[in-house]
């Protein structure tokens, strides 16, 4: 049987109201176009759904039946129009994210957590990764977008500045400037830094790179026991530092002072990356983590 949606509508709005000129008012139609529609729709079902009288109208015990099965059908189409329009807008879905280490101590959980309550119908699976793989893996549409420092500078990919994060030098509490309220990177040019392998993140390490170059030396390098935990490592290499963007201070173990960096070009960046050709939910994403970057004053 084919029934117009609009007709199963103003039976609907029919039933509920039990009077033609309500009905027409809510339907912002005439009253004899309201008539022939339950009319028609009576004639399509061979059923009469209504007793009329001078005043108003009552479902017959076909028509109550006809009215919960309708309106369970017209609710379902509804939920499903707005779940096909928020798909199309970005709102809904699932997308893979990948990140690096030290966007994982605070950036990532805080701009996801609103992303989380901006757009709750949004679901997302995030995975660390080396930078190299994250980068690989947007290129590749294994991810959908990726959180990392460095800027690749791809045609393929679009990339979205979130932070500007200041930096932190983590040494033993024993060191002789673990103490102080802040440093200076030339305090530290006699220093011994454990620092990540450029095999795994070459753009970050060329990020601390051009610090160091900043600040006007080359700093002396340990073997790197512990890629990814830096702090872990100068727990086993006592007579050594570490440059760390300022948020790792919340993930140091016990025995490792965390101390702020006074130069204003030590900083690091962070970035969110996807690909130029991203679809709607990407879009979504991208705007939503910007907006909160800004109200919290991390885009300086």
């Amino acid at each position: 049987m084919d029934v117009d949606v609009a007709v199963l509508r103003s039976f609907v709005v029919l039933a509920d109201e039990k009077h033609f000129a309500r009905a027409a008012v809510r339907l912002h139609i005439e009253q004899p176009a309201l008539s022939q529609r339950i009319k028609r729709l009576e004639r399509r079902t061979g059923v009469q759904l209504f007793v009329r009288d001078t005043r108003n109208v009552h479902l017959t015990e076909a028509g109550l039946e006809f009215a919960a099965a309708v309106t369970d059908v017209l609710e379902r189409l509804d939920a499903a129009v707005d779940r096909a329009r928020e798909t199309a807008a970005g709102a809904r879905g699932a997308l893979r994210i990948a990140y690096t280490l030290s966007v994982g101590y605070e950036a990532l959980p805080e701009l996801l957590g609103r992303v989380e309550q901006a757009l709750p119908r949004l679901g997302f699976e995030a995975v660390e990764a080396w930078e190299t793989d994250v980068l690989d893996g947007v290129r590749n549409r294994r991810h959908d977008a990726g959180f990392v420092r460095y800027d690749a500078a791809d045609a393929e990919l679009v990339s979205v500045l979130l932070r500007r994060e200041p930096l932190v030098v983590a040494m033993p509490e024993t060191h002789p400037l673990a103490g102080r309220h802040a440093v200076h990177l030339t305090d530290l040019r006699d220093e011994r830094f454990v620092m990540t392998p450029s095999s795994l993140a070459p753009g970050f390490r060329a990020l601390l790179d051009g610090v160091f170059a900043e600040a006007g030396f080359v700093p002396e390098t340990v073997p790197n026991t512990a890629p990814g935990n830096r702090m872990m490592a100068l727990r086993r290499q006592q007579n050594a530092v570490a440059l760390l963007p300022a948020s790792a201070r919340l993930l140091h173990p016990p025995g490792i002072a965390a101390v702020p960096v006074l130069d204003e070009f030590a900083a690091l960046p962070v970035h969110l990356v996807h690909r130029a050709d991203a679809g709607a939910a990407v879009q979504l994403l991208a705007d939503t983590v910007l907006r909160e970057a800004r109200r919290r004053r991390w885009t300086g």
